[in-house]
Order: structure tokens, then C-alpha cells, then sequence
């Protein structure tokens, strides 16, 4: 399937799982994946969220405000909370007494999440109709997913799901 994926998307897939490891995270999940497309300030995807005015900055306060140490989440965070658990303090003591987490080094691995977003590109651009999977595929894939922190910051500058997916199909037409 790869091969079908333009360079932008490519180097956003391979971005993620290096970020995703940097982070010490054992998955390389949408997060991640919606995290790399930010390094790519050039690719269809940002220039959708531009023409939208969506800032690539407020996607990035919103992933740093969801996102915690040594790879968990805010979705670990409420887990444990359920079980009587606080991540935060946790990871407070972690650091103060053993001086960090510390994790074998491997190379995270693509999460069912992520997978299931990769997919979702591809059936994205079947819907409209292209041979090529790109970064704007990827981005309505994440949405299609329901992948919280685009969607929060779509409500936030009252996006649509359906105005988003307009302006991919416009971009790629006017491009294409």
C-alpha cells in the first residue's frame, strides 16, 4: 500500500514512528501520525487546514495539552484514574525517585488505531477518486476515525466534518 502514498505521506508515516519512539512510546498511534503531518507545513493536508484557518499551532496546543510522558496518553491517564490511579503523580515519583522512565529500546510499532487510519486513507482516496494516497487523505482519514484532537479543534473553529472534506476534494481538484 505504500507505494501508492505520495512522499509528503510517506514522510509523515516515518516521522510518526520516529516521534512515537522519541517519545518512548511502545505504539505508534494517530496522535502520532496527526503530529507528523505538522512537520510537513507544505503538504496538502496543512494547506486544507490553512484555507480553513486552522491554525497548525492550535493542533499542536492541543496535542501537547492530551499528551504525557513516556508515551501515555489521556485516555491512559483516564484508565487509571477509573482504577483509583493518578498518571500524573505516578510519573512525578517515577521521575523524582528512579530519575525518569527508562524502556527498552524498540521500534514502536504501527497501534490497531493507526492501522485502521492507514486504511481509511486508502478508501478516502478511492472516494474521490484518485490513484495516489496522500497527507490530505490521512487527515480525513484521522477525522473519519474519530481521532479527538483534530476533531476538538475542528468544533473549536467551528469546521465541519463535511466543509473539511470539501476543501480536500476542491484543493485536489484545482491541483489536479
Amino acid at each position: 500500500m505504500f507505494e501508492r502514498f505520495t512522499a509528503a505521506a510517506r514522510r509523515t508515516v516515518q516521522t510518526a514512528l520516529l516521534e512515537s519512539s522519541a517519545a518512548e512510546a511502545t505504539e505508534c498511534g494517530p496522535d502520532h501520525l496527526l503530529s507528523a503531518m505538522l512537520d510537513e507545513p507544505r503538504c496538502t493536508a496543512m494547506q486544507v487546514l490553512e484555507a480553513l484557518a486552522i491554525p497548525a499551532q492550535d493542533v499542536r496546543d492541543e496535542l501537547a495539552r492530551v499528551q504525557r510522558p513516556g508515551g501515555f496518553d489521556r485516555q491512559d491517564a483516564e484508565a487509571l484514574a477509573a482504577l483509583g490511579i493518578d498518571l500524573d503523580e505516578v510519573l512525578a515519583r517515577v521521575e523524582r525517585n528512579l530519575g525518569g522512565l527508562q524502556r527498552a529500546r524498540s521500534r514502536p510499532r504501527l497501534s490497531r488505531e493507526a492501522k485502521k487510519v492507514l486504511e481509511l486513507a486508502l478508501r478516502e482516496a478511492v472516494a474521490l477518486h484518485h490513484r495516489w494516497i496522500g497527507t490530505e487523505h490521512l487527515l480525513l482519514a484521522l477525522v473519519r476515525a474519530d481521532q479527538e484532537v483534530l476533531l476538538r479543534v475542528l468544533e473549536q473553529h467551528e469546521v465541519s466534518r463535511t466543509e473539511l472534506r470539501r476543501e480536500v476534494a476542491d484543493r485536489t481538484r484545482r491541483a489536479g
